[in-house]
């Protein structure tokens, strides 16, 4: 078990701040989400947010083999590859949840479900999934998340923080 936490040090602790960068992420869709009912400036400060607490958990826990190159070189790196993802998110928010959003609800059966009942009436639940358009909502954001895990993992590893040795 010591050998294999060794062996995959890198992908285990990416992963563990990757679920944090998540959460932070969700924490800042969601509350610009209540505060200003903009689902696109909701994915402005949730990227913002993400993209900061991700570069420096990153630069600190996880790529530490890294070649040494200037902090500002690797953060503008490290932010041009996260805009991809952030216009993805972009993309997939305005086509899924903004122009199409109806039809999502439809088609995943959102309009369907009770959101009077069981753990939809917990207040923090209720305010990601207290609706049909929260709940799709909820579906979008959980999709580019983790699609945003994987191509950050794949750009952080082979364009910011290469290893010395590649």
């Amino acid at each position: 078990m010591k050998n294999f936490y060794h062996k995959n040090y890198e992908i285990i602790v990416y992963l563990i701040f990757g679920v944090l960068t998540t959460v932070v992420y969700f924490i800042g869709r969601f509350l610009t989400v209540a505060l200003s009912q903009n689902a696109l400036l909701a994915v402005v400060a949730a990227q913002s947010a993400a993209i900061i607490f991700a570069f420096v958990t990153n630069k600190l826990w996880v790529f530490k083999q890294a070649e040494k190159s200037s902090l500002l070189t690797q953060f503008l790196k490290f932010v041009a590859a996260r805009l991809l993802v952030f216009f993805l998110d972009l993309f997939v928010t305005w086509l899924c949840i903004e122009k199409f959003g109806a039809f999502f609800i439809k088609f995943f059966g959102l309009n369907q479900l009770t959101y009077t009942a069981g753990l939809t009436q917990w207040p923090i639940v209720k305010s990601f999934i207290g609706s049909p358009v929260l709940a799709n909502t909820f579906i979008w954001s959980m999709v580019i998340q983790v699609a945003a895990i994987i191509l950050n993992y794949i750009f952080s590893k082979l364009f910011v923080f290469k290893n010395k040795k590649q």
